[in-house]
């Protein structure tokens, strides 16, 4: 089974679907254009030719070109002829594509001598752009080119069907079509890609079918990082840990990872910036800056060097030598253990609102006081715990 690559950035929006038609092309045929897929003859696998058709589309000329495909395939007659799939998904109208078609066409047949059969996919929102042709006449000289659409709108009317045929494009023409009605709504955008995700894990399809094409709909159906933090913990919830691993590529999941380790470190960040203030204005009053920053020292280097520099500078012009030798060994145990207790303490709030919601006021209150070890002790229950009152039971 073929796997579909990670997903390039946001402005190759197309990239999903030019990988999933590459994989499953029959699929793509037999819902798009069923009339001719089975005019096929699917046991000569079809061949990508992707390179020649780059070579001869090259010039700035024919416009931009989308999620393109070259393919060869062979009748069921003994033939051969070659196709030019032309996917837009970038959902907007475009006056120059049939004179774009004609240009695809007369040049690979020119290249190869071989009928062309040039296919759209139509991904607009538009109701009555529909193109069929190029043409051109002049005195009974002329041109003319017929290519043929399909306008993904047209299945709207189907939508509720869509989601529960086994076809994968039924499920991807359901993912674009909901992306744009839920446009500006990502609550409604949440619930849809969420029912896609549960009905997709339901299909009894291979392992690697499933990942590709929940890759593609989770590229498509893109959410608000709250959203879509929301959507990954219900999907844990659906199908245990393990659907992290078994759903998401690999560099998917070191991405989610990294961004992970991002929150917790600007979680452990801010609450050592919240006892570096704190300890900076309790030291000056006491004549403890030099204390507090080497105190700090230990969990945000970086940071407190200039602030020792300047704490050093201070101190000498306000001739606190003796307050500073003191200061350095209170300010230090201090100020470390009331940063470490606010940082794990911003942390653990962090952690708990992420997975259970909004804390009540007494939640609240008792993280607030609690000394370093509870909070840490709290911060590894919650890690497994299925409630709030798992981690912090009521007595």
């Amino acid at each position: 089974m073929p796997v579909i690559p990670l997903p390039l950035p946001p402005e190759t929006y197309d990239a999903p679907w030019k990988g999933a038609l590459a994989a499953y092309f029959s699929d793509f045929m037999a819902f798009y254009f069923p009339d001719m897929a089975t005019d096929i003859d699917w046991s000569r696998p079809p061949v990508f030719l992707d390179k020649e058709l780059g070579r001869l589309t090259r010039d700035a000329a024919l416009g931009t070109r989308l999620a393109d495909h070259l393919v060869q395939i062979h009748t069921r007659n003994g033939g051969k002829q070659w196709m030019l799939i032309h996917i837009e998904v970038q959902a907007q109208h475009d006056g120059s594509l049939p004179e774009r078609m004609h240009v695809y066409q007369y040049r690979i047949y020119d290249r190869f001598r071989h009928p062309v059969a040039c296919l759209v996919v139509l991904a607009d929102r538009g109701r009555h752009w529909r193109p069929s042709r190029f043409s051109y006449r002049w005195h009974g000289c002329g041109a003319r080119t017929d290519f043929r659409c399909v306008k993904l709108r047209d299945y709207a009317r189907r939508l509720g069907r869509l989601q529960h045929q086994d076809n994968p494009f039924a499920l991807l023409t359901a993912a674009h079509l909901l992306t744009q009605q839920t446009r500006g709504q990502p609550q409604q955008r949440h619930a849809a890609k969420w029912k896609l995700a549960r009905l997709l894990f339901a299909r009894d399809w291979d392992r690697q079918r499933i990942i590709n094409l929940f890759h593609v709909i989770d590229w498509i159906m893109r959410l608000p990082k709250e959203l879509e933090d929301q959507l990954w913990q219900d999907i844990i919830d659906l199908e245990g840990r393990k659907a992290m691993d078994t759903y998401v590529p690999r560099g998917a999941r070191i991405a989610m990872m990294r961004e992970l380790n991002e929150a917790r470190e600007k979680a452990q960040r801010e609450g050592w910036l919240e006892g570096q203030r704190k300890g900076w204005e309790d030291g000056k009053a006491r004549g403890l800056q030099q204390g507090l920053f080497d105190g700090l020292l230990a969990g945000h280097q970086e940071g407190l060097q200039e602030g020792r520099q300047e704490g050093r500078q201070e101190g000498r012009q306000e001739g606190r030598q003796e307050g500073r030798q003191e200061g350095r060994q209170e300010g230090r145990q201090e100020g470390l253990a009331d940063g470490l207790r606010q940082g794990q303490a911003a942390l653990l709030t962090r952690l708990l609102v992420k997975r259970f919601g909004p804390l009540p006021p007494d939640a609240q209150a008792r993280i607030a006081t609690a000394d370093l070890h509870q909070l840490q002790a709290w911060a590894e229950a919650a890690l497994d715990a299925r409630t709030l009152d798992d981690v912090l039971p009521r007595h």
